[in-house]
């Protein structure tokens, strides 16, 4: 297996749209030698449409339709990849050829255990717009050593990526903003009509934080330690489970 300095990581839901309009700019990569494309279906009924894809692309789909599985798809990835780095995109955000060519030309620069952000603007606007938590790169070796995205998220909307780097930088992690590539935001082309509520996530995110703040600390690990107190306090909700999740709770197949 060859393998790449870079993985790009898209993965879409019931839009056929802006999988069109990506699969129409990675015309435009299928010379840059060291980068791998990983596209993921994650559980669209019908099934996307892929023949507008590549062959060059890697392409996989997830056969159940679990809603905002966001982390599953990640994981899925990193899983079937072979890049140095792993550079999760959002779906409606679209890259120029020459940034992500001088991106892996400077690869060389990134360093282990620091989380890369990327400038976003408006593709209508061109406005700037702040950089945000799920577009990213980091190191395999990282992402894999730190468990990957917690998959208990999965089934509810948002705060997976907010956990994850806020328990990056728990954990002594940096992040960092780079100059380029600058991600051209496309929100016209967002799947609509799906439940936002992250009201579920937000309550499990803290729990699971708290869950590390009490591991921190000398005596609340000890006690954390004894039999059956993490189990009484999982059931009273005062915290989740904060030890890296189950991967891939979900059948999956390459396309």
């Amino acid at each position: 297996m060859t393998k790449k300095l870079i993985s790009i990581i898209i993965h879409i839901y019931n839009n056929q749209e802006v999988l069109d309009l990506q699969a129409n700019l990675w015309q435009e990569f299928s010379d840059i030698k060291d980068l791998e494309l990983i596209f993921i279906d994650d559980g669209s009924e019908p099934p996307l449409d892929t023949k507008k894809i590549p062959n060059w692309v890697k392409k996989f789909r997830i056969i159940e339709d679990i809603p905002w599985n966001q982390p599953g798809a990640k994981n899925l990835a990193s899983h079937v990849s072979t890049g140095e780095w792993l550079f999760f995109i959002d779906a409606d955000q679209l890259l120029k050829k020459e940034q992500l060519i001088a991106l892996i030309n400077s690869i060389n620069q990134l360093k282990s255990g620091t989380i890369y952000r990327l400038p976003r603007f408006c593709s209508k606007s061109k406005r700037k717009l702040s950089s945000h938590q799920n577009c990213q790169i980091i190191s395999k070796k990282d992402y894999l050593a730190f468990g990957g995205y917690d998959e208990d998220f999965s089934g509810n909307y948002g705060h997976e990526d907010a956990y994850f780097e806020r328990l990056w930088r728990f954990k002594g992690g940096g992040i960092k903003l780079l100059d380029q590539p600058q991600l051209q935001d496309h929100s016209e082309y967002e799947t609509k009509n799906l439940n936002r509520n992250s009201r579920l996530n937000e309550l499990l995110r803290r729990k699971k934080m708290r869950y590390w703040h009490i591991r921190n600390n000398f005596v609340g690990n000890f006690l954390l330690s004894l039999p059956g107190v993490m189990e009484f306090l999982i059931r009273l909700k005062l915290i989740a489970n904060g030890s890296p999740s189950e991967q891939l709770r979900f059948r999956w197949e390459e396309i």
